[in-house]
């Protein structure tokens, strides 16, 4: 039950976009006037989200395939289309509409097979199979979660390696990094940072894929570090040094990099050398001091030195 507010605010959409569907009709040569209706019904359809509104999203999402049916040439219309699919995907979802979720991918998909040039239609593609590989790990399917990284693998491949499609495949990649590791599969978790590492070595200037690299082999360390086999914890450390030394403005590297430095003091232990546990600790403290307004970064600093105090403690 909606209050008076939102019920005002529904008329007056539908309202305007009745004005706008006229216009559009009395002027069917004109693309710029097709170009705003489209936009108009995308409009619409995000403010329809409510489950016992379905058949007014249907309605409306039909009323924009049409639109792009009826002119397959305009990408204005072609965009928002895809849009609203991606919109309605993750409507779907909320709803637990599995079936719809499904079919709304699916129709991406084929409007992107229909128009592999379009970038604007593959980003939201990207988009929705991103959004999948996570629903597929809430639900514990692994082998769809793989299908679908592999399938957003392709499309960033065939869209020419496009930034929008490149940031999704690297947050994917992070994503199922962690995943491998929350299922104690480092096997995985290596081959998926070394695949990150990879895409982050031909596009040496892409700070989003840094990003996601930095905070995938922080992971991958955290995890070495707290297995039964730590080697190459200290190649993880030394790859985070070095990337945030060579990017000294982009701050979750070195967020990254403090998190690196707080797990290797803990699997160093009682027994780690004390001159290197002193220079960890004191790295520790000069990211602190460096960037005063870091949580995450004091967080690191707070917990080394509590490391240190406990086996103080305990020497003692």
């Amino acid at each position: 039950m909606f209050n008076g507010k939102r019920d005002s605010d529904g008329t007056r959409i539908k309202d305007l976009l009745t004005e706008l569907r006229s216009l559009a009709l009395q002027n069917p040569g004109d693309p710029q006037l097709r170009s705003h209706l489209s936009r108009g019904l995308f409009s619409a359809l995000t403010n329809v989200t409510e489950g016992d509104e379905r058949g007014e999203r249907d309605r409306i999402l039909q009323e924009l395939r049409d639109l792009a049916g009826q002119h397959p040439e305009d990408d204005v219309v072609r965009s928002n289309l895809s849009r609203a699919l991606f919109n309605t995907l993750n409507v779907a979802h909320l709803a637990d509409d599995l079936g719809g979720r499904d079919a709304a991918l699916q129709e991406l998909r084929s409007l992107s097979a229909e128009n592999p040039q379009d970038e604007t239609v593959q980003e939201h593609l990207a988009k929705a199979l991103f959004n999948s590989i996570n629903y597929a790990k809430a639900d514990d399917d692994r082998a769809g979660r793989d299908a679908l990284l592999e399938e957003l693998r392709g499309v960033h491949e065939g869209a020419g390696d496009q930034p929008a499609t490149r940031l999704r495949l690297a947050k994917a990649l992070f994503n199922c990094v962690s995943h491998a590791v929350d299922e104690g599969d480092l096997g995985r978790a290596r081959e998926l940072a070394g695949e990150l590492r990879s895409l982050g070595s031909h596009h040496a200037d892409d700070s989003e894929v840094r990003d996601r690299l930095s905070k995938a082999l922080a992971t991958l360390l955290h995890a070495t570090c707290m297995s039964e086999d730590p080697e190459g914890a200290d190649g993880l450390l030394a790859e985070l040094r070095e990337m945030a030394g060579a990017n000294p403005e982009q701050l979750v590297l070195r967020e990254s990099l403090a998190m690196g430095l707080s797990d290797t003091l803990q699997l160093m232990g009682e027994q780690g050398d004390p001159d290197r546990r002193a220079g960890l600790l004191n790295e520790l403290r000069d990211l602190a001091t460096d960037h005063p307004d870091a949580e995450g970064i004091r967080a690191r600093l707070a917990s080394g030195i509590a490391n240190e105090l406990s086996m103080a403690a305990h020497q003692n």
